[in-house]
């Protein structure tokens, strides 16, 4: 009865081509048929639709922009789709939209349905969202209770639960997480960026530089290392070089994700300009 509920255009399908071959209907004719009923299905369900074709467009044909317009579409027409759901919350984010990123993770973290390996990715998520909503703590002790839950998580997981507790002024937990993210990789550019983030905060500027700088070598295009590496050389006095980084981290793609802003970059970006 369940598998009923879940798919009922599946059972009507059989069932007609079931018929199909009782009267003796032949290939040809079947094969249009299920193509018609394909397209009436996808009319019917036309929310879902666009919800899967949008999630095609962003993962398998590489148009981000194609792919938030589809999803725009349908989940303002109610699709429930989930795992494109997820995508669409991450561009939300992307975008700084994020009050409609976080709502739309919390759906689905309140659907009991979600399966385990969507769930896992939907609660780092909405921890992501959690923090870029001014709520460090409750991203936190999200992403700590995922440790108690979970067995395996990945360098990734610790470098933005590292940057979560550098948010949050605990230096130490910081430094310790992000050592932890390093022993399972130790070409993560973004641990380096958190570890020099730490250090630039508590005035270790010659520590960071090389921090940021090793960053950089792992991962060419992280903003943030730019932005701080500007002000650092700055507060050596070397404006040269700060102009330099300013301009790259100005010229970088930043979207709501990083850890600095387009805001912060560009207000520095500007001041060299107009020298």
């Amino acid at each position: 009865m369940e598998f009923i509920k879940k798919h009922p255009f599946l059972i009507v399908y059989f069932v007609l081509l079931v018929a199909a071959v009782v009267l003796k209907i032949g290939f040809g004719y079947i094969l249009l048929g299920t193509l018609v009923f394909l397209v009436v299905v996808c009319l019917i369900r036309l929310p879902n639709t666009a919800a899967y074709l949008g999630y095609l467009f962003q993962g398998f044909w590489g148009k981000p922009d194609a792919a938030f317009k589809l999803y725009s579409f349908a989940y303002s027409h109610g699709s429930t789709a989930k795992a494109p759901k997820v995508a669409y919350a991450m561009q939300l984010m992307q975008k700084t939209r994020y009050e409609e990123s976080k709502n739309a993770l919390e759906d689905l973290l309140a659907d009991e349905g979600l399966k385990p390996t969507l769930l896992k990715i939907v609660r780092q998520d909405v921890a992501i969202a959690y923090w870029n909503t001014g709520d460090v703590q409750r991203a936190i002790d999200t992403m700590e209770k995922m440790k108690e839950d979970y067995d395996l998580l990945s360098a990734e997981f610790f470098t933005t639960l590292g940057y979560f507790y550098v948010e949050a002024g605990d230096y130490e937990k910081a430094a310790e997480t992000t050592e932890t993210a390093l022993s399972m990789d130790e070409g993560n550019g973004g641990a380096y960026d958190n570890l020099g983030v730490i250090a630039y905060k508590q005035g270790n500027l010659e520590e960071a530089l090389e921090l940021f700088t090793k960053a950089l070598e792992l991962k060419e295009t992280m903003a943030s290392s730019k932005y701080y590496l500007g002000l650092i050389y700055e507060q050596l006095g070397d404006e040269d070089q700060a102009k330099s980084y300013f301009t790259a981290a100005h010229n970088s793609n930043i979207t709501g994700l990083n850890t600095v802003t387009r805001e912060q970059v560009d207000e520095k970006y500007r001041e060299y300009m107009d020298r």
